[in-house]
């Protein structure tokens, strides 16, 4: 299934198609939102599942995933 057919996509798309660089803003953004110590729950991509748990355990935060299909996870942290 496409990120197109799946209903993900972005509002204003990035000038580069660099996976990396995408991946990393998702990293940042779910970053600040954990830092905040509020609940988050958000759909992640699969290749930043290891930045997520790296995340959790710095910020001694607990955390789940659930894996929607092979591209993409639904990440929540209390």
């Amino acid at each position: 299934m496409s990120d197109a057919a799946a209903g993900f996509g972005l509002v204003l798309p990035f000038d580069s198609d660099d996976a990396e660089f995408c991946r990393g803003v998702e990293a940042g953004r779910l970053w600040e939102q954990l830092k905040t110590g509020e609940p988050v729950e958000q759909t992640i991509h699969a290749t930043n599942a290891e930045m997520a748990i790296r995340m959790c355990e710095a910020l001694d935060r607990e955390f789940s995933a659930e894996e929607l299909d092979d591209t993409w996870l639904e990440f929540r942290s209390p």
